[in-house]
Protein backbone atom coordinates (compact mmCIF):
# COMPACT_ATOMS: atom_id res chain seq x y z
CA UNK A 1 0.00 0.00 0.00
CA UNK A 2 1.22 3.45 -0.82
CA UNK A 3 2.39 5.72 1.89
CA UNK A 4 1.17 9.43 2.53
CA UNK A 5 3.51 11.77 1.81
CA UNK A 6 5.16 13.57 5.23
CA UNK A 7 6.90 16.74 5.91
CA UNK A 8 10.14 14.05 7.36
CA UNK A 9 10.38 12.86 3.64
CA UNK A 10 10.51 16.23 1.67
CA UNK A 11 13.15 17.31 4.50
CA UNK A 12 16.05 15.68 2.41
CA UNK A 13 15.32 17.73 -0.28
CA UNK A 14 17.15 21.01 1.01
CA UNK A 15 20.21 18.56 0.54
CA UNK A 16 20.81 19.79 -3.00
CA UNK A 17 20.57 23.28 -1.95
CA UNK A 18 23.34 22.52 0.30
CA UNK A 19 25.38 20.88 -2.67
CA UNK A 20 24.98 23.42 -4.74
CA UNK A 21 26.25 26.35 -2.09
CA UNK A 22 29.52 23.89 -1.67
CA UNK A 23 29.97 25.15 -5.93
CA UNK A 24 28.29 28.66 -6.55
CA UNK A 25 28.09 31.72 -5.48
CA UNK A 26 27.21 33.46 -7.98
CA UNK A 27 26.11 36.95 -9.39
CA UNK A 28 25.17 39.61 -12.27
CA UNK A 29 27.93 40.02 -14.76
CA UNK A 30 30.07 42.51 -14.61
CA UNK A 31 31.98 44.87 -16.62
CA UNK A 32 36.27 44.22 -16.00
CA UNK A 33 37.85 47.65 -14.30
CA UNK A 34 41.61 48.28 -15.58
CA UNK A 35 42.49 47.57 -12.11
CA UNK A 36 40.95 43.82 -12.44
CA UNK A 37 42.62 43.57 -15.89
CA UNK A 38 46.31 44.66 -14.86
CA UNK A 39 45.73 41.89 -12.00
CA UNK A 40 44.39 39.17 -14.18
CA UNK A 41 47.10 39.78 -17.01
CA UNK A 42 49.67 39.46 -14.33
CA UNK A 43 48.54 36.42 -12.80
CA UNK A 44 48.62 35.17 -16.69
CA UNK A 45 52.35 35.80 -17.03
CA UNK A 46 53.31 34.17 -13.65
CA UNK A 47 51.20 30.89 -14.79
CA UNK A 48 53.68 30.71 -17.34
CA UNK A 49 56.58 30.81 -15.67
CA UNK A 50 55.91 27.54 -13.63
CA UNK A 51 53.79 24.69 -13.67
CA UNK A 52 50.19 24.34 -11.99
CA UNK A 53 47.98 20.89 -11.41
CA UNK A 54 44.53 20.20 -10.86
CA UNK A 55 42.73 19.20 -8.56
CA UNK A 56 39.24 17.83 -8.74
CA UNK A 57 35.75 17.25 -6.82
CA UNK A 58 32.50 16.08 -7.85
CA UNK A 59 28.77 15.75 -6.18
CA UNK A 60 26.04 14.39 -7.96
CA UNK A 61 23.33 13.44 -6.55
CA UNK A 62 19.44 12.09 -6.90
CA UNK A 63 17.04 13.41 -4.94
CA UNK A 64 14.75 10.92 -4.03
CA UNK A 65 11.93 10.90 -1.92
CA UNK A 66 13.50 10.11 1.70
CA UNK A 67 17.46 10.13 1.69
CA UNK A 68 19.11 11.33 -1.59
CA UNK A 69 21.53 9.54 -3.70
CA UNK A 70 25.15 10.18 -4.08
CA UNK A 71 25.45 8.55 -7.99
CA UNK A 72 29.12 7.32 -7.24
CA UNK A 73 29.98 6.15 -10.88
CA UNK A 74 28.73 9.66 -12.23
CA UNK A 75 30.20 11.72 -10.17
CA UNK A 76 33.50 10.11 -10.11
CA UNK A 77 33.74 10.24 -13.78
CA UNK A 78 32.48 14.16 -13.77
CA UNK A 79 35.19 15.02 -11.59
CA UNK A 80 37.77 13.32 -13.78
CA UNK A 81 36.35 14.59 -17.05
CA UNK A 82 35.83 18.15 -15.03
CA UNK A 83 40.44 17.83 -14.19
CA UNK A 84 41.05 16.92 -17.88
CA UNK A 85 38.99 19.72 -19.12
CA UNK A 86 40.46 22.21 -16.95
CA UNK A 87 43.76 20.73 -17.67
CA UNK A 88 43.28 21.13 -21.69
CA UNK A 89 42.26 24.48 -21.53
CA UNK A 90 45.63 25.95 -19.43
CA UNK A 91 47.61 24.03 -21.94
CA UNK A 92 45.84 25.79 -24.83
CA UNK A 93 46.57 28.85 -22.78
CA UNK A 94 50.35 28.38 -22.56
CA UNK A 95 50.30 27.10 -19.10
CA UNK A 96 52.20 23.40 -18.05
CA UNK A 97 50.26 21.36 -16.30
CA UNK A 98 51.58 18.45 -14.31
CA UNK A 99 50.12 16.83 -11.72
CA UNK A 100 45.78 16.19 -11.67
CA UNK A 101 44.24 14.62 -9.34
CA UNK A 102 40.84 13.82 -7.89
CA UNK A 103 40.88 12.36 -4.45
CA UNK A 104 37.06 12.40 -3.38
CA UNK A 105 33.57 12.55 -4.34
CA UNK A 106 31.68 15.11 -2.29
CA UNK A 107 34.44 16.37 -0.68
CA UNK A 108 32.95 20.05 0.19
CA UNK A 109 30.42 18.51 2.43
CA UNK A 110 31.20 17.89 6.00
CA UNK A 111 30.80 14.08 7.52
CA UNK A 112 27.49 15.06 9.03
CA UNK A 113 26.31 15.97 5.94
CA UNK A 114 27.49 13.11 4.17
CA UNK A 115 26.08 10.28 6.68
CA UNK A 116 22.49 11.96 5.76
CA UNK A 117 22.94 10.30 1.89
CA UNK A 118 22.61 7.27 0.75
CA UNK A 119 24.75 6.28 -2.22
CA UNK A 120 24.33 4.31 -5.93
CA UNK A 121 28.13 3.11 -6.42
CA UNK A 122 26.98 2.06 -10.04
CA UNK A 123 24.79 3.23 -12.47
CA UNK A 124 21.03 1.09 -12.04
CA UNK A 125 22.43 -0.33 -8.60
CA UNK A 126 20.50 -0.78 -5.50
CA UNK A 127 20.94 2.72 -3.26
CA UNK A 128 22.24 1.57 0.21
CA UNK A 129 22.59 4.12 3.26
CA UNK A 130 26.42 6.13 3.14
CA UNK A 131 29.27 5.07 5.79
CA UNK A 132 31.84 6.26 4.31
CA UNK A 133 33.98 9.56 5.03
CA UNK A 134 35.37 10.95 2.92
CA UNK A 135 34.24 8.92 -0.09
CA UNK A 136 37.17 8.29 -1.87
CA UNK A 137 37.56 8.64 -5.63
CA UNK A 138 38.52 5.79 -7.60
CA UNK A 139 41.88 6.74 -8.60
CA UNK A 140 42.98 8.02 -4.44
CA UNK A 141 45.83 6.43 -3.43
CA UNK A 142 46.65 8.90 -0.70
CA UNK A 143 47.31 7.88 3.15
CA UNK A 144 44.63 9.31 6.08
CA UNK A 145 47.07 12.24 6.52
CA UNK A 146 47.41 13.42 3.15
CA UNK A 147 43.25 12.98 2.35
CA UNK A 148 42.54 15.07 5.60
CA UNK A 149 44.88 18.28 3.98
CA UNK A 150 42.50 17.92 0.83
CA UNK A 151 39.68 17.40 3.01
CA UNK A 152 40.97 20.78 4.90
CA UNK A 153 41.61 22.51 1.50
CA UNK A 154 37.51 21.93 -0.05
CA UNK A 155 37.01 23.07 3.88
CA UNK A 156 38.76 26.05 3.52
CA UNK A 157 37.20 27.26 0.24
CA UNK A 158 34.38 26.63 1.38
CA UNK A 159 34.73 28.99 3.77
CA UNK A 160 36.21 32.07 1.51
CA UNK A 161 34.65 31.13 -1.40
CA UNK A 162 32.19 33.68 -0.98
CA UNK A 163 35.27 36.55 -0.74
CA UNK A 164 37.06 34.89 -4.29
CA UNK A 165 33.87 34.91 -6.64
CA UNK A 166 33.68 38.54 -5.60
CA UNK A 167 37.39 39.73 -5.31
CA UNK A 168 37.75 41.01 -8.80
CA UNK A 169 41.39 40.31 -9.25
CA UNK A 170 42.68 40.52 -5.70
CA UNK A 171 44.20 37.85 -3.63
CA UNK A 172 41.82 36.40 -0.92
CA UNK A 173 42.89 34.37 2.25
CA UNK A 174 42.44 30.91 1.81
CA UNK A 175 43.42 30.33 5.70
CA UNK A 176 44.69 26.61 5.20
CA UNK A 177 46.97 25.63 8.08
CA UNK A 178 51.05 25.17 7.40
CA UNK A 179 50.53 21.15 7.22
CA UNK A 180 47.92 20.66 4.80
CA UNK A 181 49.77 23.28 3.25
CA UNK A 182 52.94 21.46 3.09
CA UNK A 183 51.60 18.07 2.16
CA UNK A 184 49.66 19.26 -0.89
CA UNK A 185 52.49 20.99 -1.94
CA UNK A 186 54.40 18.18 -1.52
CA UNK A 187 51.98 15.95 -2.88
CA UNK A 188 51.12 18.21 -6.18
CA UNK A 189 54.54 19.04 -6.41
CA UNK A 190 53.51 22.50 -7.49
CA UNK A 191 52.97 25.76 -5.59
CA UNK A 192 50.15 26.44 -7.76
CA UNK A 193 46.95 24.55 -7.99
CA UNK A 194 43.71 24.72 -10.05
CA UNK A 195 40.98 23.76 -7.70
CA UNK A 196 37.52 22.71 -9.68
CA UNK A 197 34.27 21.31 -8.15
CA UNK A 198 31.21 20.21 -9.51
CA UNK A 199 27.41 19.53 -8.26
CA UNK A 200 24.59 18.08 -9.90
CA UNK A 201 20.77 17.59 -8.39
CA UNK A 202 18.16 15.61 -10.40
CA UNK A 203 14.88 14.76 -9.06
CA UNK A 204 13.92 11.30 -10.07
CA UNK A 205 10.49 11.06 -11.63
CA UNK A 206 8.90 9.40 -8.17
CA UNK A 207 10.35 12.50 -6.39
CA UNK A 208 9.13 14.72 -8.61
CA UNK A 209 5.76 13.58 -9.08
CA UNK A 210 5.51 13.37 -4.97
CA UNK A 211 6.30 16.74 -4.10
CA UNK A 212 4.07 18.26 -7.39
CA UNK A 213 1.43 16.92 -5.77
CA UNK A 214 2.28 17.54 -2.27
CA UNK A 215 4.15 20.99 -2.54
CA UNK A 216 0.63 23.05 -1.63
CA UNK A 217 0.01 20.96 1.15
CA UNK A 218 3.60 20.45 2.97
CA UNK A 219 4.77 24.13 1.89
CA UNK A 220 2.89 26.35 0.02
CA UNK A 221 5.03 26.01 -2.60
CA UNK A 222 8.46 26.72 -0.96
CA UNK A 223 10.09 23.40 -2.02
CA UNK A 224 9.19 24.12 -5.77
CA UNK A 225 12.54 25.99 -6.86
CA UNK A 226 14.56 23.02 -4.95
CA UNK A 227 12.98 20.09 -6.69
CA UNK A 228 14.69 21.61 -10.31
CA UNK A 229 17.65 20.29 -11.86
CA UNK A 230 20.87 21.90 -11.89
CA UNK A 231 24.54 21.57 -12.68
CA UNK A 232 27.02 24.10 -12.09
CA UNK A 233 30.72 24.04 -11.42
CA UNK A 234 33.37 26.20 -9.34
CA UNK A 235 37.63 26.91 -10.01
CA UNK A 236 39.75 28.40 -7.91
CA UNK A 237 43.46 29.33 -8.32
CA UNK A 238 45.41 28.85 -5.23
CA UNK A 239 48.83 29.44 -4.28
CA UNK A 240 49.96 26.72 -1.94
CA UNK A 241 53.02 29.12 -0.86
CA UNK A 242 51.10 32.11 -0.03
CA UNK A 243 47.78 30.22 1.67
CA UNK A 244 46.08 32.76 -1.18
CA UNK A 245 42.92 32.50 -3.30
CA UNK A 246 44.50 34.22 -6.70
CA UNK A 247 41.39 33.41 -8.37
CA UNK A 248 37.82 32.17 -8.59
CA UNK A 249 35.16 31.84 -10.99
CA UNK A 250 31.52 30.08 -10.66
CA UNK A 251 28.77 29.29 -13.14
CA UNK A 252 26.53 26.43 -14.99
CA UNK A 253 28.45 23.88 -16.22
CA UNK A 254 27.49 22.21 -19.76
CA UNK A 255 27.64 18.78 -20.52
CA UNK A 256 25.80 15.81 -19.03
CA UNK A 257 26.78 14.62 -15.89
CA UNK A 258 23.25 12.61 -15.09
CA UNK A 259 23.39 9.96 -16.86
CA UNK A 260 25.76 7.10 -18.37
CA UNK A 261 27.93 7.77 -20.34
CA UNK A 262 28.79 11.33 -18.49
CA UNK A 263 30.28 13.52 -21.28
CA UNK A 264 34.11 13.69 -21.11
CA UNK A 265 34.77 17.16 -21.82
CA UNK A 266 32.66 19.54 -19.56
CA UNK A 267 33.97 22.50 -21.55
CA UNK A 268 32.15 25.74 -20.97
CA UNK A 269 32.98 29.03 -23.11
CA UNK A 270 33.58 31.39 -20.68
CA UNK A 271 34.37 29.09 -17.43
CA UNK A 272 37.68 30.94 -17.62
CA UNK A 273 36.58 34.92 -17.97
CA UNK A 274 37.64 37.28 -17.01
CA UNK A 275 41.35 35.44 -16.50
CA UNK A 276 41.35 34.40 -20.32
CA UNK A 277 39.15 36.11 -22.06
CA UNK A 278 39.93 33.43 -25.69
Amino acid sequence: MATLFSLSSVKMLTLPLAIAAVTVFSGCATTTSPEARSAYDKTQQNLKSQPVSVISDSCIVRIEVGKNDIMYQQSDLTSLAMAQTVKTRLMNEGVKVGNTSSPFICGGLSKVALAKLDIRMVDKAKDVPNTAYPVLGSTNTLDSMTNQAYLNLFTALNTHKADAFQAKGAHVALGLDDNSLKTIRQTEGVNKSFVSTVAGSKPSFGAAMTVGAATVIASGGAYASQMKEGQSYAIYLVNLETNQIEWAKSGVVEGNVFKMPVSTSLETKKMFDPLYTN
